[in-house]
């Protein structure tokens, strides 16, 4: 057993999964009339990330083995896939389904900054208890809740910042405190598990050996129960609030570019009525 084999095999392409992704393309394409736009090939990306991460070895690793692939895995599902998923929803789509979906209004309820706030951060906090965790992994009908959840309140997050209508985005001084805030939930939460004691998460501790690489886990990879937990922890605490900074890296250049933009329309409009004038 290596590692590129391990990597390379136990790929399992759910139907139910394959069903949503389906119909998630399908939907945008008619909803946009059939085009191959920009804006639908980077929702298509979200779309093929959503289906390459719960059907990869990722998702069988952190059912069965490592907390520190569940962990992996959740940051995907909640921070980055709803990033990409909304960003390549156009304005024009989002009228039409409100046309004939009454839960959006619900939707942009939830998506109110403070709301939208808890919701996010405290779904991290909330499925990343002990207690739950180990539950959530003995229960596949949870897991695949889970999935659902963290797609949809990831959404539900990143609205106020990067929804698709611009004039419902937050400012980007407020963006920029809303988005380090939850870097620093992010944070806390990975330091309290990098240096808890080991089996936090029971489940981790002793797996069932269905696949017959537990041995090449332990042993060849060195990735022992207390170093499990302290990558899972890292992964929270560095990439996860990296995914944060990065956002709030790209409102405070939005922030900085947007006077030279009202400038150049200033100038352009000044420019334009002296043409005029001098016609005249």
């Amino acid at each position: 057993m290596t590692t590129w084999k391990l990597l390379a095999s136990y790929w399992s392409f759910e139907p139910w999964m394959i069903l949503i992704c389906t119909v998630l393309i399908l939907g945008y394409l008619v909803l946009d009339n059939l085009r191959i736009s920009r804006a639908f090939l980077i929702f298509s990306t979200g779309v093929l990330l959503l289906l390459l991460s719960t059907s990869s070895p990722l998702n069988i690793l952190g059912r069965n083995y490592l907390f520190s692939a569940s962990m992996i895995l959740h940051i995907i599902l909640l921070l980055v896939i709803p990033l990409i998923l909304l960003i390549g929803i156009s304005p024009g789509i989002i009228n039409k389904l409100s046309n004939f979906l009454p839960s959006l209004k619900v939707f942009n309820i939830l998506g109110k900054p403070v709301v939208a706030w808890i919701l996010g951060v405290g779904t991290m906090w909330i499925w990343h208890a002990p207690n739950l965790h180990n539950y959530l992994l003995r229960n596949d009908y949870l897991q695949f809740t889970q999935i659902l959840l963290f797609i949809t309140v990831g959404l539900i997050f990143w609205l106020p910042v990067f929804s698709p209508m611009e004039s419902r985005r937050l400012s980007p001084l407020p963006s920029t405190l809303y988005l380090s805030s939850a870097c620093l939930s992010c944070t806390v939460l990975g330091i309290l598990i990098t240096f808890a004691n080991a089996g936090l998460y029971r489940e981790y501790l002793n797996p069932v050996d269905t696949l017959g690489i537990l041995n090449f886990l332990r042993n060849d990879l060195c990735i022992t129960p207390s170093v499990d937990q302290q990558i899972g922890g890292l992964t929270m605490w560095v990439p996860g609030c990296l995914i944060y900074l990065v956002a709030s890296m790209i409102t405070i250049a939005r922030w900085y570019r947007e006077p030279e933009e009202n400038s150049g329309y200033r100038l352009h409009d000044a420019g334009y009525r002296m043409n005029d004038t001098n016609t005249i």
